[in-house]
């Protein structure tokens, strides 16, 4: 009898998971939803809520966690290692925008224009304000006109957390948006961030939507719960409501996504009106190699937007390569080595 329980015992230690891994222990296994309680509530009656609309627990407990069923042994820094393609991107797109000027009383004189107004007698041009005063006429002389340089701006970064997000695409995601959260810290942009699935979930940091509380928006974007079907019309909405009122500063949108939208406006004709008048540039990210959604192509494309995609290489990595212009989507049929993508840029 004692040799019996023995070899069951031995036989219980030796038993593995599919990845090699011993069973969890009750205590340690993710829960399929977030509060770790049963559906029942302990009074006979059982959760009645939409699937559409119920949180499930990610594979992973934390961002940083590696799905090894999906990437092999690979860890996120590596499975984010071609982030900073997108980096440099929108690097430049961002550059282009604050070398506009602006006009600035404190700023440095760039060219001339007539005065509207004594308060600019300081900057009157002497020859013009010499010819004015012995011919005096309703057409005042000229000014210096200061300008500056616009710094700065705005980013909103809207983040796909539906149900086919789940597991390592919500982990590099989550890695996309730290390192572009880093970017706009370097530029001093103010940043938006905003998590969508069939809803819009907005970060408000003390009443307001776009901060330079990065280390708020850097703990948000760790979460990787995701649930629910895909809307683009709620989140760019949110998004763009927020740029109103704010003049010709350096704007941008960055839309990673996975899927096709299956709610609201799918053609998000309105958003796109408003964000070519508000001259909003929206980048996006598409996660996936087949399926492409065509609406992304007209976005970017109308906003004057960058286009990626992201796909997973045979060595189990997320790579990222610029999109090209044609409607035509293919997913590469080798893996391409990181010098041919940066050919791209």
């Amino acid at each position: 009898m004692n040799s019996f329980t023995e070899a069951l015992e031995e036989l219980q230690d030796n038993l593995s998971t599919d990845d090699g891994s011993k069973p969890l222990e009750a205590e340690e296994k993710v829960p399929t939803n977030p509060s770790n309680r049963n559906d029942d509530d302990g009074e006979g009656d059982t959760d009645q809520t939409p699937l559409s609309e119920k949180v499930y627990a990610s594979k992973s407990k934390k961002s940083g966690d590696t799905d090894l069923s999906k990437v092999g042994t690979m860890d996120n820094s590596e499975i984010a290692q071609n982030v900073q393609i997108v980096m440099k991107v929108l690097d430049g797109n961002i550059q282009r925008s604050i070398a506009k000027r602006g006009t600035y009383p404190g700023g440095l004189p760039r060219r001339y224009k007539r005065m509207n107004s004594f308060y600019e007698i300081e900057d009157v041009d002497p020859m013009d304000a010499t010819i004015w005063t012995k011919n005096l006429s309703p057409q005042l002389p000229r000014v210096h006109q200061r300008e500056k340089e616009t710094m700065g701006g705005e980013i909103a970064i809207l983040r796909d957390i539906s149900t086919s997000m789940m597991g390592v695409y919500s982990e590099w995601s989550s890695s996309v948006v730290k390192a572009v959260v880093e970017l706009a810290r370097v530029k001093r942009m103010r940043v938006g961030y905003i998590e969508f699935n069939h809803k819009s979930f907005k970060t408000i940091v003390e009443e307001k939507f776009f901060t330079k509380d990065y280390e708020t928006i850097l703990e948000s974007s760790t979460k990787t719960e995701c649930s629910g079907n895909t809307n683009y019309e709620e989140a760019l909405k949110d998004a763009i409501s927020d740029f109103r009122g704010r003049g010709l500063r350096n704007k941008h949108i960055l839309f990673i996504t996975d899927g096709i939208p299956t709610s609201g406006d799918t053609e998000v004709r309105k958003e796109r009106e408003r964000a070519k008048k508000l001259g909003i540039c929206i980048h996006s990210i598409f996660i996936g190699s087949k399926n492409f959604p065509l609406i992304l192509n007209s976005i970017s494309k109308e906003t004057y937007g960058s286009q990626f995609v992201a796909y997973r290489a045979q060595n189990g990595n997320i790579k990222i390569e610029r999109k090209e212009s044609s409607i035509a989507f293919h997913r590469p049929v080798n893996d391409r080595p990181t010098e041919d993508i940066l050919n791209f840029i």
